[in-house]
């Protein structure tokens, strides 16, 4: 097998084990023979090499759902997770040598549309079967030469694993659509000459396998207005969500392909998934915050710090008093205390009084009085 590439570039034969398949397929072709045709399997060879396989990673596209929710929450706008009911595939007259590309993202490696296309099909949805003041929303959604849309398209990126298929289409009319125009005269008599270019029913099919991505694949699909109209953009989104499930998006939707219906569980799942990971990452923040607060104190109480084990630092100070450890250090036994009274105020468990049926039991308390009469000088 040939591929055209420079000499010497010792391309491997398949795609390695979590590669960007959409690099592959897009650049690194091999089915050429030694005379630089193709065989009559070659095409299907190639798309049955990469088809049923799983492509992307499941942690970055989770992650880049993730960040875009939380850029259209920013902007007031408005997501949906969209679901594929049958094969999507977007990007078929991309060049390619098996004579049907694919549109991959260019980082997260799997099939996509574009925030461009996701415009271009709200404006047919608008154009042809929204009657809700269409001349306006035209306008105002679109935009014209003298004034920008008040729409903000995002692409519609899958939020899991893709996996892909073979598909295959079968024209009939290959060279009526490739050399009608040129059937010269155009009368009745020149193009009865010539059969072969007629778009008839006798012509036998011509089987051009493609990539397709298979059913039940979800997509994160969202909308945002310029002025932060957050109606605006729910109405918005509603006609863009009737638009998936009505005319579809990407290539052959007329044949079913693209068609999607909105997925609200998926999209509960993810606002938990983004508050999940906005705890995580205020914990991480307090956490950067104390070490360096930490650094700031004295030696004396860092070294304490640093060598207990993993656990509330005010905890660990309180432990410290109780036992002693600068009974010998009137001053700095001071400062350690007030320092451990401001974290457990800061902590919320400073507690001077306890409502427990037995105070001796409730720890903040106990800790609290411990520390308060080192404070008090008691």
């Amino acid at each position: 097998m040939t591929t055209p590439l420079y000499r010497q570039h010792n391309a491997p034969p398949k795609p390695p084990d979590g590669c960007h398949l959409g690099l592959w397929y897009t650049n690194f072709f091999n089915r050429y023979n030694d005379q630089w045709t193709l065989d009559a399997t070659a095409k299907s060879d190639w798309i049955s090499s990469i088809a049923h396989k799983q492509c992307g990673d499941s942690t970055a596209l989770e992650q880049q759902a993730l960040r875009l929710l939380q850029l259209v929450q920013t902007l007031n706008g408005q997501f949906a997770i969209c679901q594929t009911n049958w094969h999507f595939a977007t990007g078929l007259g991309l060049p390619h040598p098996v004579e049907n590309g694919l549109a991959w993202h260019p980082t997260l490696g799997v099939p996509f549309i574009a925030g461009s296309g996701m415009k271009g099909l709200l404006r047919a949805w608008v154009e042809v079967w929204d009657e809700t003041d269409r001349a306006q929303r035209l306008i105002n959604w679109f935009g014209e030469q003298e004034q920008a849309g008040q729409l903000i398209f995002f692409d519609a990126i899958p939020t899991k694993l893709v996996r892909l298929t073979t598909d295959i289409m079968t024209p009939h009319w290959g060279k009526w659509y490739e050399q009608g125009h040129d059937i010269p005269g155009q009368t009745m008599a020149t193009v009865l000459k010539q059969p072969d270019r007629l778009p008839a029913d006798w012509h036998e099919p011509v089987p051009v396998p493609f990539l397709a991505v298979k059913p039940n694949t979800p997509f994160f699909v969202a909308v945002a207005a310029r002025n932060n109209d957050h109606k605006l953009a729910q109405t918005a989104l509603n006609a863009l969500i009737d638009a998936l499930q009505w005319l579809g998006a990407g290539a052959k939707t007329a044949a079913g392909y693209g068609h999607m219906i909105r997925d609200e569980s998926a999209e509960q799942y993810l606002l938990a998934q983004l508050a999940k990971a906005e705890k995580e990452r205020q914990r991480l923040l307090e956490e950067q915050q104390q070490a360096e607060q930490i650094q700031q104190l004295p030696d004396f109480i860092q070294v304490v710090i640093q060598e207990s084990p993993p656990e509330e630092d005010y905890i660990t100070l309180s432990n410290a008093l109780k036992k002693g450890r600068w009974q010998n250090n009137r001053e700095q036994e001071q400062q350690v205390a007030e320092y451990t009274k401001k974290r457990m105020q800061e902590a919320g468990k400073w507690k001077e009084t306890s409502n427990a049926k037995n105070p001796k039991k409730d720890k903040d308390h106990q800790r609290t009085e411990a520390v308060n009469k080192i404070c008090r000088n008691v």
